[in-house]
């Protein structure tokens, strides 16, 4: 191992005290005065580390304001400013679970409890950088997602460093999960638990299993490790992914929040929330779930303008079903408004997928349309959650031929996911916008067939057409012919200004999606006319 004399250290912590003690600490160790660096806040670590590789770096966990030791480890690794050799130890004064908990479930080298002495530090900080040296390899194809790589290192590390068995044994099944080599994973699962019972192997095992199959041997021990530890995030989180594989999104649902109240802060399982929400339109949860993730996120790379257009896009799909949908679409219009003034190329296709949407919403159907055959011409959606707020458009609008592109689009978007429930989320998103589609259409076909039979009967066709129109409200054949039946039948236990919003509703759709020569053909204007009439002849 390195001498302490050559290292290069990094403290942060927005206390003057502690950066004072520890750096007498250090030097007593044998680190070099010269190398060891203090700061008190993330935005100044970035810059130093932008500028020079550290050695080691310890950080407190919580700063007070901006962001937290976590997001600061999130920040360097997106950034590429450690190393595969760099130690990171995270340090805090508070051991309750709360704080306890997300460092566990982030993963640093070491972390340590305040007040800790010399000999401690020492010891974490030694038995760290020992690990990081003689397994850079396997870090840096784990960053690298080199799988083949990491195996290859797997085989060649494990004969000469046997302290590192359970290590190296975790490398090697992550790296076969990656390539989709289930058979194999489980095996160096079982043979792990053979030498020692630990619970990332039963977690991984579980896994496994689930992928190749076998999800009741899954669940079976899923549901072991959840009795003897419900508080594990990592249990949690696979017990959503095997509901996920059983299609039980709510249950799903239930074991993430369940995760995010013992462990908040968590980016990528909010982000998951928000993607199953949306999957099963609980378009309320998934806002306020993206909410969270943004406050989360303030101050880090995350929040970025592609975050902004997610924002939009939630807000927007919340208005389906909110009873407060003006107020969402003005805070859409405003965040869409400070987006419009961006110069980035890579998101102008989304800012008119936006518009599409706004104008739907606002009733302007034409508009709408306009902006997404454009769209569809270009074929312009690379990444998912674009592809998939196209599809979703189309879905509500009724475009069929198009909505089976866009879901082809959707599908090519995928590809590696570091996070296994991530992907599985973006795929709960696809199936069940694909399933809601699909039951339309189902249903849609039978309603058409009753509206051709022979024997119906005036009233039944007018409210066939308007069950129609509640599953599907652009189609512009159904309410053209809604507002010929209303000329002469009155729809059943409907007052006036019911009957009044139909015919308005009707008479915006089918006045901006036909043809001035189409509706003359169909003498519409005079079958509206009497629409009108027939209302004004009766009594509230």
């Amino acid at each position: 191992m390195q001498s302490f004399q050559t290292l290069k250290v990094l403290v942060i912590d927005d206390a003057p005290t502690f950066l004072f003690t520890i750096k007498s600490m250090l030097v007593k160790l044998g680190f070099l005065e010269n190398n060891v660096q203090t700061c008190k806040s993330a935005k100044v670590a970035l810059e130093l580390t932008s500028n020079k590789q550290f050695d080691v770096i310890i950080c407190d966990y919580n700063f007070g304001i901006g962001m937290n030791g976590k997001q600061l480890f999130e920040e360097f690794k997106h950034l590429n400013l450690l190393t595969d050799e760099t130690v990171f130890i995270l340090v805090t004064g508070d051991n309750s679970a709360a704080t306890v908990r997300p460092i566990i479930e982030l993963k640093p080298d070491e972390y340590l409890l305040k007040p800790f002495n010399a000999v401690s530090l020492k010891e974490r900080i030694s038995v760290a950088i020992r690990r990081r040296q003689k397994l850079s390899g396997l870090y840096s194809a784990e960053r690298m997602l080199d799988a083949q790589k990491g195996l290859q290192l797997c085989d060649d590390l494990a004969p000469f460093h046997p302290e590192y068995y359970f290590v190296i044994k975790r490398f090697r099944a992550s790296f076969l999960t990656m390539l989709q080599r289930y058979e194999q994973a489980k095996l160096v699962y079982e043979s792990t638990l053979e030498k020692k019972q630990l619970d990332w192997a039963k977690v991984g095992l579980a896994n496994s299993l689930a992928n190749l199959g076998q999800t009741d041997e899954a669940e079976t021990i899923i549901n072991q490790l959840l009795m003897t530890s419900p508080n594990d995030t990592r249990i949690r989180t696979e017990a959503a992914y095997l509901k996920l594989k059983s299609n039980d999104i709510p249950a799903a649902i239930s074991h993430l929040e369940i995760a995010s109240q013992l462990v908040p802060g968590n980016s990528e399982r909010e982000l998951v929330i928000v993607n199953l929400c949306l999957s099963v339109e609980d378009y309320q949860q998934a806002l306020y779930h993206y909410r969270l993730y943004l406050e989360i996120n303030k101050d880090t790379y995350r929040n970025n303008e592609f975050a902004k257009l997610t924002l939009i896009r939630v807000l927007l799909y919340a208005c389906r079903t909110s009873p407060n949908k003006a107020n969402l679409i003005e805070e859409a219009k405003h965040h869409f408004r400070l987006l419009m003034e961006s110069k980035n190329d890579a998101i102008q296709d989304e800012i008119e997928l936006i518009k599409a949407h706004i104008s739907l919403e606002l009733g302007y159907y034409r508009s709408a349309i306009t902006i997404l055959k454009d769209l569809h011409s270009k074929e312009c959606f690379s990444h998912f959650y674009a592809a998939y707020h196209y599809a979703w458009l189309l879905n509500i609008m009724s475009v069929e031929n198009e909505f089976n592109q866009a879901i082809h689009w959707c599908s090519q978007t995928f590809g590696y996911e570091h996070n296994q429930i991530v992907f599985s989320s973006k795929v709960a998103m696809l199936n069940e916008l694909k399933n809601s589609n699909e039951s339309k259409k189902a249903w849609l076909k039978q309603k058409y067939l009753k509206v051709r039979s022979d024997n119906i009967d005036s009233a039944t066709l007018l409210e066939t057409y308007l069950a129609i129109h509640e599953k599907a409200p652009l189609l512009k054949m159904v309410c053209l012919n809604i507002i010929k039946s209303l000329s002469y039948v009155w729809p059943q236990r409907a007052g006036v200004t019911q009957v009044r919003e139909i015919i308005s509703r009707c008479d915006n759709v089918v006045r901006q999606l036909y043809a001035e020569a189409e509706l003359d053909a169909n003498n519409y204007q005079d079958y509206y006319q009497a629409a009108l009439n027939r209302c004004k002849g009766r009594i509230e």
